[in-house]
């Protein structure tokens, strides 16, 4: 007789069971039909655990029976097939003492699960690996063919007006549909040219088109079945959407925003629901472009420093007659600090602003109006900007105009939180209200000369708006006017940017100028590679590099400016253990203008109650809460670290010539003119207002007493209802003379009087109602005891409830002092590119000089540069020693002209 055979308990395979006399266990199966309750298996307490270097979760959502089944994803990774031998029979050696177990068969499905979740080590396509079918389903569908598509209005795409942005779905194939893939398709009809990334329990599934793109670019591996289908553990989101993203894609997150208990709960409460309503509901809560990233906690560090800019351009060409000038409006952010830059300027026919625009702030991503740009501004943005992304916004509806873009930032109070209200007027930024008309007090009415770069803005704001980061990024009020290098810096007076960039006259270095010279780019390579920013830049902070390639973009040609730079190396090279000593502290901080501006998206009440992402359902929520509570320490480290850099710098301050260094070392409010913001009080009260190690090893902030009041009067409360519920036990051990009656239960069924038997029953007052009963016990409930534990729970929730906000409260109190944190980091920045230059003076090679500026002597002088023994920086670090001679320069110099004379 054939023995049973067994399988460990600790072990995952599945059971092999006796054709007779055991009922088989129920599973999933997985068929290529659908299902109406598609989504109902993945609840949090019964979905599969998962790695966190899974590469898809396997879950199929069109293809799940059974609301209750026990539910185990199926591996994504094809399985290793092995070749199986020829049936025979198996080999059973049994013992005359105890029976042996015999080897647990394994179906080739189990095989597949517990196939390995690891992510590929590169990104290299499987396309062929896990391809069940020649032809995918979704390449069947005429509609969606090429040629053949709709936008959502229904145009083809041979109309002038289509919308590649968009998909017409037909409604009798949604209606055929599982409710899941019904609502992928919804989502997708709307967003067509991004990659959906659609929620479904712990994992990230990508279906159809956007399966094929994941496995041809990201390396993951195709499910098997006819209908193209992959994905990947939520904890991976950071690395597989940068993957995209950092290669022209769009990326559009779908969360699901309620849990399958939460969905039950809404179809019993309405009428009749159908198929489609059973269905937990999901929305897109972030869109991802190369212009767009905001690092959040979902999407990890930033893999560069410098910026990446979001251009928004606008375009008003003149009449023939003025030689085919034109007029600009910009607006560009940097999304990861939240910096907008508004402007209008008049161009020649050359362009030669605008390109020296997209020089000193090369976008990563164009917006322009579609049907507006010049033939010329088209042929710069296609030679000078190939490698960004550009995109072409509808007139009015996407790309807005002045009036319109007013109209939004009033109605949509983005500025509630960094502007108050004045008298009833539109709480504006001050750089926008310059840019609106003084004789419309609400200040929806543009300005003259600026219409188009407030239509250019309402671009921006549109497609932030669509990326879901308008609302973080807005409510900063961060803005500052552009203004063009060759034009008078008196126009930009009362701007209200910083001090350290509003730097008298700069130099005009446009952008073919920057190109020729190599200034940031190699013209050969397309690298930083022997350019004179490689050279220079020696910066220790993310900051003091994006300050430094600033400067370099537009050096100062004032000489008292110059003179005060120069002044401030001069002091710096004479203090050389200061120095070091600073460049090592400087390179503990990390990017903390980046950190600012996360603590104010986290923080943001704005942001908490309307944002689809607030009601997300995160699995690993704890593991956010932890890189959120890493980012604030981090930050909050960062400035103690400022703090002992000034104080260190405090005994040399005083012996500096230099105003530019005692203006970003010195303590505001000294006396002196220092701008420096003395931090050590709010850095004392952070510290003291929480455990932090403790909250970076659990992810929960317990406020201490004193800090969040909220919190504080709901643990008062709680005390005093437990005091009284101790106190009322106490009266009723009196009434009944028995010293031994306790309080028994947990959760809602808390505080159930436990009395022994031995208290006859005719001493229990009526009041008293039998809860529950146990060997020698009866357990009784009071409706005082109801009514102080009704009162008890309502404080409990109170409680929680402002530990949940808790985290977010103290961001946003963090950020009311953003002005100062600001301000910091400004000088700090300053004080590393200084260091950098510096450093850079000690150890050139040959002989270093400062160099003289001369301003023009009467009416009739000439400029005139005089260089004697020069060599170029760049070339230096490639040839030196003896393959190269120091050249002398004479240009203009009256000695020069003697000798051809």
């Amino acid at each position: 007789e054939e023995e049973e055979e067994v399988v460990k308990p600790s072990r995952r395979a599945t059971r092999t069971t006796r054709s007779e006399g055991r009922k088989p266990k129920r599973r999933r199966i997985v068929v290529a039909s659908d299902s109406e309750n598609s989504d109902e298996e993945f609840r949090p307490e019964e979905a599969e655990a998962s790695s966190e270097e899974g590469d898809s979760s396997g879950v199929d959502e069109a293809a799940v029976s059974g609301a209750e089944s026990d539910t185990e994803p199926e591996s994504p990774v094809k399985p290793v097939k092995r070749k199986r031998e020829a049936d025979r029979p198996a080999k059973t050696l049994v013992s005359s003492d105890t029976p042996r177990r015999a080897p647990a068969a394994v179906a080739p499905d189990t095989k597949s699960r517990l196939s390995t979740f690891s992510a590929p080590d590169t990104f290299e396509s499987q396309a062929g690996s896990g391809a069940a079918a020649a032809v995918w389903d979704h390449e069947k569908l005429d509609w969606l063919r090429d040629g053949k598509r709709k936008d959502a209005k229904r145009r083809r795409q041979m109309d002038p007006d289509y919308d590649p942005t968009t998909l017409h779905v037909p409604e009798d194939f949604l209606n055929k549909a599982t409710p899941g893939m019904r609502r992928w398709w919804q989502l997708k009809s709307e967003m067509f040219d991004a990659v959906l990334f659609y929620k479904v329990g712990k994992f990230y599934e990508l279906y159809h088109m956007d399966a094929v793109i994941g496995v041809t670019e990201l390396g993951l591996t195709f499910m098997k079945g006819s209908w193209a289908h992959s994905g990947f553990p939520e904890i991976g989101f950071a690395r597989f959407s940068d993957g995209l993203v950092q290669k022209g894609y769009k990326v559009a997150r779908v969360e699901q925003l309620e849990t399958p208990e939460m969905m039950e709960a809404r179809c019993k409460s309405m009428g009749r629901p159908t198929k489609f309503d059973r269905v937990v509901h999901r929305e897109v809560c972030r869109v991802i472009t190369k212009g767009t990233q905001t690092y959040s906690v979902l999407d990890g560090a930033p893999s560069e420093s410098h910026c990446q800019y979001l251009l928004c351009v606008k375009e008003k060409a003149e009449e023939e007659a003025s030689g085919g000038r034109r007029a600009y409006g910009v607006g560009f952010v940097d999304t990861s600090v939240g910096k907008f830059h508004v402007g209008q300027f008049e161009d020649d026919r050359h362009c030669s602003r605008f390109r020296t625009l997209v020089a000193h702030y090369p976008p990563a991503q164009v917006l322009f109006e579609k049907g507006n740009l010049s033939s010329e501004t088209r042929k710069l943005l296609k030679a000078s900007l190939a490698s960004a992304m550009q995109e072409a916004l509808q007139p009015g509806t996407q790309f807005w105009d002045a009036a319109k873009t007013l109209k939004v930032l009033a109605e949509e109070d983005y500025f509630t939180e960094s502007t108050a209200a004045d008298g009833g007027k539109v709480a504006l930024p001050a750089e926008l209200r310059a840019m609106t008309s003084e004789s419309d007090a609400l200040g929806l009415t543009p300005g003259d000369g600026y219409e188009l770069a407030l239509s250019a803005l309402g671009g921006c704001v549109f497609y932030l708006k669509k990326c879901l980061v308008d609302q973080e990024l807005l409510s900063m009020g961060k803005f500052e006017e552009y203004v063009p290098v060759d034009v008078e810096m008196s126009q930009a007076e009362g701007s209200g940017s910083s001090f350290f960039a509003k730097t008298r006259q700069r130099m005009v270095l446009d952008g073919v100028t920057l190109s020729n010279l190599e200034i940031l780019q190699n013209g050969a390579t397309g690298t930083a590679e022997g350019t004179l920013l490689e050279r220079l830049d020696s910066s220790c902070t993310p900051f003091g590099k994006r300050l430094l390639k600033q400067w370099l973009c537009a050096p100062l040609c004032c000489p008292s400016a110059v003179d005060e730079r120069l002044d401030a190396l001069e002091d710096l090279m004479a203090e050389p253990g200061h120095m070091a000593e600073t460049a090592e502290l400087l390179r503990k901080l990390p990017d903390l203008e980046r950190l600012l501006s996360k603590i104010h998206s986290m923080g943001s009440a704005l942001k908490s109650r309307d944002h689809p992402d607030s009601r997300a359902v995160l699995y690993e929520e704890t593991t956010y809460s932890k890189r959120k509570i890493a980012d604030f320490l981090s930050a909050l480290e960062g400035f103690r670290v400022m703090q002992q850099i000034v104080a260190a710098l405090q005994p040399a301050l005083e012996g500096f010539r230099s105003p530019l260094l005692r203006r970003a070392l010195g303590l505001r409010g000294d006396g002196g003119e220092g701008l420096f913001p003395d931090l050590s009080g709010e850095l004392e009260r952070w510290d003291k207002a929480f455990d932090h190690q403790k909250a970076r090893n659990t992810g929960i902030i317990n406020p201490r007493a004193g800090f969040d009041p909220e919190y504080d009067q709901a643990l008062a409360a709680i005390k005093d209802t437990e005091r009284g519920l101790q106190e009322y036990l106490e009266r009723q051990r009196k009434r009944l003379g028995c010293k031994t009656i306790g309080y028994w239960g947990t959760g809602r069924n808390r505080f159930q009087m436990e009395v022994p038997d031995s208290v006859p029953e005719r001493l229990v007052p009526e009041e008293y109602e039998v809860k529950s009963t146990r060997k020698g016990f009866r357990r009784y409930w009071t409706r005082e005891i109801e009514r102080r534990l009704a009162e008890l729970q309502g404080w409990e929730e109170k409680r929680d409830a402002a530990l949940k906000d808790c985290m977010r409260r103290l961001f946003y109190n963090f950020d009311k002092n953003r002005e100062a944190w600001q301000t910091a980091v400004e000088c700090m920045a300053v004080l590393d590119v200084l260091l950098c230059l510096a450093r850079y003076s000690q150890g050139g090679e040959g002989v270093m000089t400062r160099p003289r500026l001369l301003l023009p002597e009467g009416p009739h002088a000439q400029p005139f540069l005089e260089l004697r023994g020069s060599r170029h920086p760049c070339v230096t670090k490639t040839f030196f020693g003896d393959d190269f001679i120091p050249n002398d320069v004479f240009i203009g110099c009256p000695e020069e002209e003697e000798e051809e004379e």
